[in-house]
């Protein structure tokens, strides 16, 4: 009897996203680096903090807002201990707001670099009918579905299209053209491997759960699809 694969996708982006801002000591546009450092102002009992940027072309700084004008005893000791401490991953979470980083720059430059982690919960490999992937994406990448999938697959986009139109994968929650937007945390996919893939289901199967030989040179599975 052929089994259902369950497997967990933990997808972490490598290079953190880039604003584009005009400097002023380049008088041009340039790309703007994450220093991973905060800056905090208190006045009287209201607080501003930003997470501090600098050019990649001159050092030049410019600085994202995180807090502006807050009271200072509406914010959680726990936030502020992190902001005055630097905290890498309260600095990495703001980073990767692509929403709000959207407000203040006309782009975002985001990176395909990406780490994918995968643990096979239950099922196996060896005469699967149905894999289910679980995506986990803790910051926001900017990568297309379809793209990321190729990637992972190894088949073509228009494969992929070609697989969703017949039922043979199908994406949860089902939203209009999801192949062409991107990746998000808490996506489903369903793969119909013995319909789509017939005799090769078992070496799908096992590239979905990283238990290929790819994924035993290197766990992690460093993709960069930056081409």
């Amino acid at each position: 009897m052929r089994s259902l694969l369950q497997v967990r996708w933990l997808v972490t982006p490598l290079k953190l996203p880039r604003p584009w801002l005009p400097c002023a000591r380049c008088n041009a546009r340039r790309p703007f680096v994450c220093s991973g450092k905060f800056r905090v102002n208190a006045q009287k009992k209201r607080l501003d903090a930003w997470l501090v940027y600098r050019c990649a072309h001159c050092e030049q700084s410019w600085n994202f807002p995180v807090l502006e004008r807050c009271p200072v005893n509406a914010i959680e000791p726990a936030l502020l201990r992190a902001l005055t401490e630097n905290d890498a991953t309260l600095a990495r979470r703001h980073a990767f707001d692509l929403v709000r980083l959207a407000r203040y720059c006309a782009e975002v430059e985001s990176f395909a670099d990406l780490a994918v982690e995968r643990q096979r919960i239950t099922g196996d490999t060896d005469n699967p009918a149905v894999a289910e992937i679980a995506i986990r994406l803790p910051y926001a990448c900017g990568l297309r579905l379809d793209r990321f999938l190729a990637g992972e697959l190894g088949l073509s986009r228009s494969r992929l299209m070609q697989l969703a139109e017949t039922g043979g994968l199908v994406l949860l929650p089902a939203t209009r053209r999801a192949l062409s937007q991107e990746v998000r945390d808490g996506q489903t996919i369903v793969v119909d491997l013995w319909r789509a893939f017939a005799a090769e289901a078992p070496s799908m199967a096992a590239r979905i759960a990283g238990e290929d030989s790819c994924d035993k040179v290197n766990p992690a599975c460093i993709i960069d699809r930056s081409d």
